[in-house]
């Protein structure tokens, strides 16, 4: 049976919460922040690789460095109580009624 407050938030942060808690649970808010931008950094790291602007070591991993980046920003949205699904829903009213002009225009 899944908790109440499971029901509210998409499956992928459901599964990032099992395998968290299955591994000893939640860090602090802002460990998971820290964390969240040294992913985004790798991934920053691996396109920079891939476009060969910095030298490439190794293999180059970009959709597994994304998924890292996703997976920490589900354990942060998880841990502040945030439903990813419902923040996309905000961004994109944000979006339409604010910035769809302004991109239309630019094109």
């Amino acid at each position: 049976m899944q908790k109440e407050d499971d029901m509210d938030r998409p499956q992928a942060q459901q599964r990032v919460d099992a395998c968290i808690r299955a591994h000893g649970g939640y860090w602090d808010k802002f460990q998971i922040l820290a964390r969240l931008s040294e992913e985004l950094g790798e991934v920053a790291s691996a396109l920079q690789r891939l476009e060969s602007l910095r030298p490439r070591k190794g293999d180059v991993d970009l959709a597994g460095e994304v998924g890292d980046l996703l997976f920490t920003l589900a354990a942060f949205a998880n841990v502040n109580g945030l439903s990813l699904e419902d923040c996309l829903t905000q961004v994109f009213d944000k979006y339409d009624s604010r910035d769809g002009q302004a991109w239309k225009s630019q094109s």
